[in-house]
């Protein structure tokens, strides 16, 4: 099963044909290399690492769960320029192909390296149990760089469209984000859909990230990256009501949120909505993500516009 975010994004990489002289202004940082796709076949899932010579970074599976923006993240772009190193060092061992958009996904247990370069497209592969020794250490290069990005992400890097983004961040702060993010109320009424929703507004600043958590058994709670909590807020007069209207809304508005796994903090002047939702087909909880900025909220025909109102009301009465 690909998830049509994955076969997007699959697309739209391999659609893109590099001019010959490369970068514009600037050399060829990885010499005639453009870009490469690791594809690793687990037995769960596809996994992608897609990485090209002006930064980017990216890291996607077949669920849809995806990780970008990861150029911030100095020990992920070390990682990244290694595989480029060694596909560079070793580019006589792949095969030209004339279309890569044409090639079959690795089967499970298989893998796969596509290289693009200013000139044209090579492959190798890892097929019906044959290792190639080169593609091996290639994919389990690769596989590094996802569990590098996930320590990175954890640690408060950003999806960011640009660079590094900083926060003052507590350690408790962190514990209790990463705890909330993942916990799940003993008492779940059937019915429901959604669980859980955090959202998170970085604020440029103060330097500071605020989240909100509400879940589905009333439990509510606001936690400020530089230490601030206000904990236990369903007792206070109106925050159940408004907490209860903000995961409404989060169901109303699912069409707007993607699958994700690696949840970092927004960018500055963005708000980033999480919510936990149960799938109608097979009953999975699910993390889902969906991001805008701040200004763009203000506008009442944003699809998360209400959800927003919601949020801030309860950020109002928590003070």
């Amino acid at each position: 099963m690909l998830h049509p975010l994955y076969l997007g994004t699959r697309s739209d990489v391999l659609s893109q044909r590099p001019a010959p002289d490369g970068l514009p202004g600037s050399a060829h940082p990885f010499g005639p290399l453009f870009g490469i796709v690791v594809d690793a076949a687990l037995d769960s899932c596809l996994v992608s690492l897609f990485l090209l010579a002006d930064g980017t970074i990216t890291i996607y599976n077949s669920d849809g769960i995806h990780s970008t923006g990861l150029r911030g993240a100095p020990k992920v772009v070390e990682a990244a320029a290694a595989i480029f190193g060694e596909v560079r060092a070793r580019l006589h061992e792949f095969a030209p192909v004339e279309d890569l958009s044409m090639l079959p996904l690795p089967e499970p247990g298989g893998s796969q390296i596509l290289v693009r370069t200013y000139e044209g497209d090579f492959a190798a592969s890892d097929r019906l149990n044959s290792k190639h020794e080169m593609v091996a250490e290639l994919v389990a290069m690769a596989l590094i760089v996802t569990q590098v990005a996930r320590m990175s992400l954890v640690e408060g890097f950003d999806r960011v469209e640009a660079g590094e983004v900083r926060y003052r961040l507590d350690p408790e702060y962190r514990r209790l984000r990463s705890t909330l993010m993942s916990w799940l109320p003993e008492a779940i009424p059937e019915a429901a859909r959604i669980v859980s929703v955090a959202v998170e507004i970085g604020e440029e600043q103060t330097e500071t990230v605020t989240s909100l958590f509400a879940f589905v058994d009333g439990s509510t709670s606001v936690y400020r990256s530089d230490g601030t909590l206000a904990e236990g807020l369903s007792g206070l007069p109106g925050v159940g009501d408004a907490a209860r209207a903000l995961l409404q809304s989060i169901e109303a508005a699912l069409t707007a949120f993607t699958p994700a796994e690696l949840v970092a903090l927004p960018q500055p002047g963005r708000v980033q909505f999480v919510a936990r939702a149960r799938s109608r087909d097979d009953g999975i909880w699910t993390e889902l993500l969906a991001v805008a900025s701040q200004a763009g909220l203000a506008d009442s025909s944003h699809p998360l516009a209400a959800s927003f109102a919601r949020a801030s009301e309860v950020l109002r009465i928590a003070g």
